[in-house]
């Protein structure tokens, strides 16, 4: 029998070849933003192809955040594309993402064309020829191929009218990618920048501010929605003209810590988001109670100085600095007799004040039936009260503060209209 010398290593060869030939694993591998690669299932012979990775950068578009106002319309910024060490093709697209008014995308038009460097893309740069108008709105795409390492650089020119809008703001986002022929391609590169519209209208004013309750320390008021060409986004409220707590969302305002039996003024104004202030509203008034509450307690001052008992009966009653702590300088007024009131220190409830024959103001064990402790309370101006006093059932004067003593404290004298005699009432943490 005859053998060839060459037909077993032949064999072999086509073997292996027929092998290679039906399955074949190809991979782009590197550290860029892109890969792909595939395969022929069922065979485990691979071989593998190492290359650059593919990727691509952009800089410069974080420079069209802007503001439009009458003086400043058009902005002006280089955007740079840079790839990576793959030669490839990019595509760049420029679009609204989101726009306060819808409209207002649209109303801002978005010119590109390609310059030699970042430097011949300024302000004064003059367009190369007819370029078609694009806006935030419709979009625009531009794409170009470039080699290894290579850069190319878009001027971006946005403009608008000033006659189109007053306020508002348009988020415009730049999305990149880079590809090598239809198998590979680089995952999507995105910024986002805010062109705002300068807001300077502001809101109407609140109207039909009204007073919807008051206590003998507050009072509540309510008014009607101020508009704005954006948007209203708080109210501030003035009592006698001077501002008073913090801005307001809504459109209700509760106004505490007032004295009895006063009479406030009170207004109103909307702010919206860009700070322009309405003319204020209207005014309307607001008066609290005029007779203190039997479950309240109260300061009660006269000239800075609170009226301050003791826990000693017989002690005097005086005029002292003001102090949140002492609760000697707490009262509260019992009605008794259809409206005279018994005056009881929260120290020491069971006392309270008491006139002495020679006309002191003292305190004293409570006596229901001694009407030297009952004490009718006079409004005799705006939030000032007098305290008549009583003896044998009878008017006989009113409580004044006495100089004559330190620290000052309470007589009675006939009244009048001296400041001395003239009290003032505020709900104690009211």
């Amino acid at each position: 029998m005859t053998h060839s010398t060459h037909a077993q290593p032949r064999r072999r060869f086509h073997r292996a070849l027929a092998a290679f030939a039906t399955g074949v694993f190809l991979a782009l591998v590197g550290t860029g933003a892109a890969h792909a690669g595939w395969t022929t299932a069922g065979l485990s012979l691979k071989a593998s192809v190492a290359s650059g990775s593919i990727s691509v950068t952009q800089s410069g578009y974080d420079q069209l955040n802007f503001t439009y106002t009458a003086n400043a319309l058009v902005s002006t910024k280089p955007v740079t594309v840079t790839n990576g060490p793959v030669p490839s093709t990019y595509t760049l697209t420029l679009g609204s993402t989101s726009s306060t008014p819808t409209a207002l995308a649209g109303a801002i038009t978005v010119l590109t064309w390609p310059v030699a460097t970042a430097a011949n893309c300024t302000a004064s740069t003059a367009l190369p020829g007819t370029q078609t108008v694009r806006t935030w709105a419709n979009g625009t795409t531009l794409t170009g191929s470039l080699a290894a390492s290579a850069s190319v650089v878009h001027c971006v020119r946005t403009s608008m009218s000033s006659a189109v809008y007053d306020g508002g703001h348009v988020s415009a986002q730049l999305a990149l990618t880079a590809a090598v022929g239809t198998n590979w391609k680089t995952s999507t590169t995105s910024v986002t920048v805010t062109q705002a519209v300068s807001d300077v209208t502001a809101p109407t004013a609140p109207t039909i501010l009204t007073v919807t309750s008051t206590s003998d320390a507050s009072a509540t008021l309510s008014w009607t929605a101020a508009s704005d060409n954006v948007g209203v986004v708080a109210y501030r409220v003035y009592r006698d003209g001077i501002r008073i707590g913090s801005d307001v969302t809504g459109t209700t305002f509760t106004d505490t810590g007032l004295g009895l039996g006063t009479t406030y003024s009170y207004t109103a104004e909307a702010l919206d988001a860009a700070g322009n202030v309405s003319v204020r509203s209207s005014a309307t008034s607001a008066t609290t109670s005029l007779s203190p509450s039997s479950t309240r307690w109260y300061r009660v001052k006269n000239g800075g100085l609170c009226v301050t008992g003791n826990t000693t009966s017989g002690a005097a009653v005086t005029m002292q600095s003001c102090n949140d702590a002492v609760t000697t300088q707490l009262w509260q007024f019992d009605v008794v007799n259809q409206g005279d009131y018994v005056a009881k220190n929260q120290a020491a409830p069971a006392l309270v004040w008491h006139r002495t024959s020679p006309g002191a103001v003292e305190m004293a064990t409570r006596n229901t039936t001694d009407s030297s402790q009952q004490w009718s309370i006079t409004l005799s101006g705006n939030g000032v009260f007098q305290f008549e006093t009583q003896l044998n059932g009878k008017k006989t004067g009113c409580i004044f503060v006495s100089p004559y003593s330190s620290p000052p404290d309470l007589r009675t004298q006939n009244c009048s209209s001296a400041s001395s005699q003239q009290f003032t009432l505020t709900v104690a943490n009211g």
